[in-house]
């Protein structure tokens, strides 16, 4: 349900000849001449892309239309007024609640955290959940104690829905209990191995230790979907273990970098350095643009890998600004450069790049990389060879996916409990994990 008609639900309920009146205008009114405010794209990286942005302030209207002051200071006056506030202010509190949670989901998918899909299944799952709290309201009878206690526990439901939690009645009869699930865990030996090439296994005091010795992906150990298969509501899947790589990575979390570089574009346009982290490649707050003009120059930044994240390395590129040669990128930490591309040899250390070489007229030495202007990074420095992989996969493909070098306080995918959905743990090239359980439990359950 879109956050217009909770709109008119929640007018319907409370003002209704305002509804009628809204109803009969025929929407939005447009001043003579004038035509409606269109709201701005959003330019994600890939591979999300462009993106209508989402009024926030809209939608915290939409969702703050459910308005129990009236009825408050009627029961306020009344007998037995006690209990009849307590449940009153229990449905206005889940319904701030739920326009929390819809507002900040509006600020991560205007800020490119949310994918669109998932956006538009918490939006209905959201807007669901008010949906029902508002017919809830909207069928009260506070005729007696018992009608309170039904219309209580009816507010306690829709928030163990919210918050992945359940409703136990109480034993005076009061307002229900509420109790969070049980979280089911398997431990690393019970997963199912998958035997490969490459792999090796061991276990012990209910873990189990994969090794890799070779290149290439090695899909490891199996969740199948029996052992995921939760109520039918959205379920969180948290991993816990340990990885080592074959080679410490060149950038670690809490790293203070600098990265410095020349440059000759052909036309103006944009030039992008930016920190990424294997678990989060297209995160737009650690991308730092420039906007130069046809011809040469030198630009410089700092940067810092944030803790909580792993597997940091540092991409550069250009767009819109026609073909544009680097040279002399470097990348410092603590006044060392631990990486650079100069395009002096045909092989550099920690060195990715799409790009060509320019001999003829080099901005310094015997070359100068030559990148074309387009969308993804075209020299990346520090990229960790390997990596731990956990994804979620149905038959009808891949779901999701988590690339990592560290499993230091877990790390969680969501799914469908409606879909056959299993876990696949994986390494990337050569390293090493113990994983030492999985745990499974509603979303908002934790």
């Amino acid at each position: 349900m879109p956050p217009a008609r909770l709109r008119f639900l929640a007018a319907a309920l409370f003002v209704p000849s305002l509804a009628l009146a809204t109803a009969s205008c025929g929407g939005p009114q447009v001043p003579p001449g004038g035509t409606p405010a269109l709201s701005a794209d959003v330019e994600c990286p890939d591979p999300i892309g462009t993106i209508p942005r989402e009024s926030c302030a809209e939608i915290a209207d939409d969702f703050g239309s459910f308005d129990v002051s009236s009825s408050l200071k009627l029961a306020g006056a009344s007998r037995g007024a006690e209990v009849r506030i307590e449940a009153i202010r229990a449905a206005a509190d889940l319904a701030a609640k739920l326009k929390e949670r819809r507002v900040a989901l509006c600020e991560s998918y205007n800020t490119c955290k949310t994918k669109p899909a998932e956006h538009a299944a918490e939006d209905q799952r959201l807007a669901g959940l008010m949906k029902e709290l508002i017919d809830l309201w909207d069928a009260r009878k506070f005729l007696n104690a018992d009608d309170v206690v039904r219309f209580r526990a009816g507010v306690t439901k829709i928030a163990g829905k919210l918050d992945g939690t359940t409703a136990v009645p109480s034993a005076d009869g009061g307002a229900p209990i509420v109790v969070k699930p049980a979280k089911k865990t398997v431990r690393g030996e019970a997963l199912a191995r998958i035997e490969g090439a490459g792999l090796k296994f061991a276990a012990s005091d209910g873990n189990v230790t994969i090794t890799s010795t070779a290149a290439g992906t090695h899909d490891a150990l199996r969740a199948a979907a029996e052992e995921l298969r939760g109520g039918g509501g959205r379920m969180r899947v948290r991993i816990f273990g340990s990885y080592t790589p074959s080679a410490a990575p060149l950038i670690a979390a809490g790293d203070e970098l600098a990265i410095r570089f020349k440059y000759r574009a052909t036309q103006a346009g944009e030039l992008h350095v930016a920190l990424r982290s294997l678990e989060d490649p297209d995160a737009v707050e650690s991308t730092i643009v420039f906007r130069v003009a046809a011809g040469t120059g030198t630009e410089s930044t700092t940067l810092t890998a944030a803790p909580g994240s792993s597997g940091f390395y540092v991409g550069i590129g250009a767009r819109g600004a026609g073909n544009v040669e680097f040279d002399d990128v470097e990348l410092v930490r603590q006044s060392a450069v631990i990486a650079a591309a100069r395009a002096e040899s045909a092989s550099e250390p920690h060195l990715v790049s799409s790009c060509s070489t320019n001999k003829k007229k080099p901005l310094t030495g015997k070359a100068s990389f030559l990148c074309e202007s387009g969308d993804g990074d075209k020299l990346v420095l520090g990229q960790p060879k390997g990596h731990l992989y956990l994804a979620l996969k149905t038959p009808a493909g891949e779901r999701a996916r988590i690339r990592t070098l560290s499993l230091e306080g877990g790390r969680s995918l969501d799914l469908n409990g409606k879909e056959d959905t299993e876990l696949v743990i994986g390494l990337d090239g050569p390293g090493s994990t113990t994983i030492q359980s999985i745990e499974l439990l509603p979303v908002g359950g934790d």
